[in-house]
């Protein structure tokens, strides 16, 4: 089945919901957070916590919500690029999509921490153990655990959703089943969260993970809507559904995510929310420059404002005042985001459909 062409076209829509959603994550990171740990004042602060995020009780400066516009966006265009993709083709794209910025974000942390540099103090003992599950993102299966690119956690879901969906490829390809699809991720999610006591501890840690799969199905959901697969009822079925399981996980494994003032549900409900919204409206939403390029940029910002802004921020506050210190974090995660996006991200995306279209040309010669 070919729901799609092989040239996928930049949405509108889409752009909006990714920039927004690395946005306020970076928001939630160089302003809420920060200064709610260094217990400082600052006007934009002030105003956007009480105009927005506490009336809405989203939790956690906007952060967990921005994740969650992120899970959403992944699950549309996941399921949607699947249904044109065969298993290697899906496999080598999304391995290169993820994996070369992760290896350079961590390759500068450790070098940084190699070198001395007070910033990346955490990586100054790194042994190539280390350097090799993060990269892999093993360590995240495994205690304790060592982390040098903290955001780096939404990634273990992305890559559990992805083999998900590679295991599910012939199912992804025949219409009369692909609407089983959200439900099969969800009742993953479910079954691994019921036996998460039965095996070893890395076991534990991976059904933690899958509690925030549940939230891509969703996404997937939207796209199956969109594309008559599914009708109205089965839709709203899935969404059902996958809240259920949402809730059930967090409830199980963040109890104190539930309470009202530091709820996970709240925030992930204003992100379905919103997508929806933005889904409905996908027609009349226009392009905007500066969108587009945030958007395009998402996957570096999001890997490097952590490890380059948000250490500026914290390196230079003392001396210089947060104001300017936030400027400097800025400036610096833009340059390394240029880098990253325009060195790593396109060469690598580049590759992989070389890669995937010399294949392919060699299957049918």
């Amino acid at each position: 089945m070919n729901l799609s062409r092989e040239k996928t076209p930049r949405y509108a829509w889409l752009d909006l919901l990714r920039a927004m959603a690395v946005l306020v994550v970076m928001w939630d990171h160089f302003v809420g957070e920060y200064l709610g740990k260094t217990g400082q004042a600052w006007l934009p602060d002030r105003i956007v916590n009480a105009a927005i995020f506490q009336p809405l009780h989203i939790t956690q400066f906007g952060g967990f919500f921005g994740v969650c516009l992120f899970f959403l966006i992944s699950g549309y265009i996941i399921t949607r690029v699947s249904t044109n993709e065969t298993a290697s083709k899906f496999a080598i794209r999304r391995v290169f999509r993820i994996f070369p910025p992760l290896v350079a974000a961590v390759a500068l942390v450790i070098a940084g921490g190699k070198m001395g540099l007070s910033l990346y103090a955490v990586a100054a003992g790194a042994t190539w153990k280390e350097a090799l599950t993060n990269v892999t993102l093993v360590n995240y299966f495994m205690t304790p655990q060592v982390i040098f690119v903290g955001v780096a956690w939404t990634l273990v879901i992305e890559v559990i959703f992805y083999s998900e969906s590679l295991l599910l490829n012939p199912l992804i390809h025949r219409r009369r089943l692909i609407r089983y699809f959200p439900l099969c991720v969800t009742t993953l999610s479910l079954t691994f969260i019921l036996s998460s006591r039965d095996w070893t501890s890395g076991y534990f840690l991976f059904t933690v993970s899958s509690i925030y799969v549940p939230i891509l199905a969703i996404g997937s959901s939207f796209f199956l809507l969109e594309k008559r697969i599914i009708n109205p009822w089965m839709f709203l079925g899935f969404l059902v559904v996958g809240c259920a399981v949402f809730l059930y996980g967090t409830h199980n494994y963040y109890p104190q995510f539930m309470s009202a003032t530091n709820s996970y549900p709240i925030s992930a409900f204003l992100a379905i929310v919103m997508f929806a919204g933005a889904w409905l409206a996908r027609g009349v939403i226009p392009t905007f420059r500066v969108v587009r390029a945030v958007a395009l940029t998402s996957y570096s910002i999001y890997l490097f404002h952590g490890i380059v802004g948000l250490q500026l921020i914290e390196y230079f506050d003392s001396s210089l005042g947060y104001t300017l210190s936030l400027v400097i974090g800025l400036t610096a995660t833009v340059a390394a985001v240029g880098v990253s996006y325009f060195m790593i991200e396109r060469p690598s995306q580049s590759l992989a459909r070389r890669l995937t279209t010399r294949k392919k040309a060699l299957e049918t010669a």
